[in-house]
């Protein structure tokens, strides 16, 4: 985070004075334990996220697509009380310091107005939320302390501001890398509040990848085993070819491990066959069983690889369909399953599905032969579809990096063509592209990640 200085406390009073100054403040919710957010009345286009982070405290405002449950406690009661419905009237900074006073005014249960103080104190590790009344009293504070304390914080107690060892310098403040790092810790956020919300999920995709990989170790060593066990096929025939020859018979018995003598040559010879017919099974089916076990590691492992950029209806979709036994299916109603995913880019919608049937609405239910479809080439990942007549490079650039993000893949080559130029395959969400033109792609701008975010469903 920009370290903040006066130049940046000036900075940030002066984006507040033009941005919520005169409104009223909507809705409080309490993030988690030292971040709030705020919404207001006259200013729709972002909220504040005010955040008492231990080492790094700050002010910025955020995307209004920004959600969250408020956590119940004190400090969600007293917020809502004093702060939910009132109208700010000034905005200032006390003692040239990292200390925001929000004088506000809000009607009693007598429809008398009353005057308030917020203060915030935004410096590392002595972050504050202080409350006042129009005495400048605490009414309440997120941090108390006792009267041994340099500057105790007791309620009833007139507020005192904090004493400066030495005077803030103004020095420079770049206001928009300050607006970046804001944009980072939101973006932080939501991953790790989406990770939480999810663990069970994402420990059970864990568990199940090292389960299969263990399942084809063995039976990979199995599958080798198998095929050396082949030879007895060979035994059996050559058995049969020299059950006439004395010495060639009595050499080959001593090199078959598993020749009965109570047993004549015919019958030696067909329980050869036996087991070589055995082990061709267990070749098959282990096969098999490795060619289905490889693809479910794939595919949790490509979820794990985009496990950021699920959705909350995707996560509690995978949930009722990989843990059912801890998710209900009446929790929520979700749409239909097969219900692709869009963003929005400069007024044109990128549409993508997250599995084959999702993504075989997009492309052959939702889009239009003019569209632009793109996917990662050779890969069972995602199909991304621009709903535009004409694209640019930049709307472009962003659809290939929407299917490099959803592939799970740090690089790869991604196709794209026409929707008149492809068609289905033999099973579902597959493609055959009759002409397309080929890209590789190796990063993705942060900005194509938030954006990714802010997805929505068809």
């Amino acid at each position: 985070m920009e370290k903040l200085n006066l130049e940046g406390i000036f900075q940030i009073k002066e984006d507040l004075d033009k941005k919520i100054l005169n409104s009223f403040i909507t809705n409080v919710v309490v993030v988690n334990s030292y971040d709030i957010l705020l919404t207001f009345s006259f200013y729709n286009k972002e909220k504040l996220l005010i955040s008492l982070n231990h080492s790094s405290p700050f002010l910025g405002f955020v995307p209004m697509d920004f959600n969250s449950h408020t956590v119940l406690g004190q400090l969600n009661d007293n917020l809502r009380k004093y702060l939910k419905g009132s109208y700010i009237v000034a905005i200032e900074v006390l003692n040239n310091d990292r200390v925001l006073k929000f004088t506000l005014h809000k009607s009693n249960e007598f429809y008398e107005k009353e005057t308030y103080y917020l203060v915030l104190e935004l410096i590392p590790t002595i972050s504050n939320l202080i409350f006042l009344d129009h005495k400048e009293n605490i009414i309440f504070a997120k941090h108390y302390s006792d009267l041994s304390a340099s500057r105790p914080v007791i309620q009833k107690m007139k507020y005192v501001s904090l004493s400066k060892n030495k005077e803030l310098e103004r020095g420079t403040f770049d206001y928009n890398i300050y607006n970046q790092d804001v944009s980072k810790y939101v973006l932080d956020s939501l991953n790790l509040k989406q990770k939480e919300k999810a663990l069970p999920l994402y420990n059970h995709l864990k568990t199940k990848i090292k389960s299969l990989k263990r399942k084809t170790k063995v039976l990979n060593a199995e599958l080798e085993d198998a095929k050396k066990k082949l030879v007895y096929k060979e035994y059996g025939e050559a058995l049969l070819t020299y059950k006439d020859d004395k010495e060639e018979l009595e050499s080959l018995i001593k090199s078959v491990s598993t020749y009965d003598n109570d047993l004549s040559i015919e019958e030696n010879a067909s329980s050869l066959f036996n087991k070589y017919k055995k082990y061709k099974r267990t070749i098959e089916n282990d096969n098999r069983e490795i060619d289905i076990a490889n693809k479910e590691i794939e595919e949790y492992e490509r979820l794990l690889n985009i496990f950021d950029y699920l959705s909350e209806d995707e996560i509690l979709e995978l949930s009722q369909k990989y843990l059912p036994k801890q998710v209900s299916r009446k929790n929520k109603q979700l749409p239909p399953s097969n219900s692709p995913y869009y963003v929005e880019y400069k007024g044109v919608r990128i549409g993508f599905g997250k599995n084959k049937e999702q993504n075989n609405n997009l492309t052959f239910k939702r889009a239009n032969k003019e569209d632009t479809f793109i996917h990662v080439a050779n890969y069972g990942a995602s199909h991304v579809v621009i709903f535009s007549n004409y694209i640019n490079k930049d709307l472009l650039l962003v659809g290939l990096e929407i299917a490099l993000l959803l592939s799970g893949k740090a690089d790869a080559e991604l196709q794209v063509s026409k929707i008149k130029d492809i068609k289905k395959g033999q099973s579902v969400g597959q493609v055959l592209l009759n002409k397309y033109e080929t890209y590789n792609l190796r990063e993705v701008k942060d900005s194509t990640k938030k954006l990714l975010l802010t997805q929505k469903r068809f």
